[in-house]
């Protein structure tokens, strides 16, 4: 069996799985309208964020209950919610982050400056 690579599979739109199949063809569909739509932008789970900006997850939470900078878009990746940041709201929370966050607070139990552990 002859596989046909996307940009071939894509010159003959009406080849179906059973059709290929007769041709001797291991046709790979793949949905020509969500390949159109995507956009080749970098994204940032809440975690991936947290380690570039040098904070904790907890605090970037804090900040999106605050309304302080943007929520995190959510959408599905292999059937599972993602939520995530675009590169134009990182620098948003950037801004933010000069602007607001000292770093970490006391330590409750000395009263002394809390240590970094990042």
């Amino acid at each position: 069996m002859r596989t046909v690579r996307f940009h071939e599979a894509m010159r003959y739109p009406s080849i179906t799985p059973g059709v290929a199949h007769l041709l001797g063809i291991e046709a790979i569909l793949v949905d020509k309208c969500r390949r159109c739509g995507m956009i080749n932008m970098e994204k940032y789970s809440v975690s991936e964020a947290a380690r570039i900006l040098k904070i904790d997850r907890r605090t970037l939470q804090r900040w999106v209950r605050r309304k302080a900078i943007p929520a995190p878009a959510a959408g599905f990746v292999n059937g599972r919610l993602v939520r995530f940041w675009t590169e134009d709201e990182m620098t948003l929370i950037k801004e933010n982050k000069a602007a607001h966050y000292a770093g970490k607070g006391l330590d409750r139990r000395t009263g002394k400056k809390a240590r970094r552990s990042l």
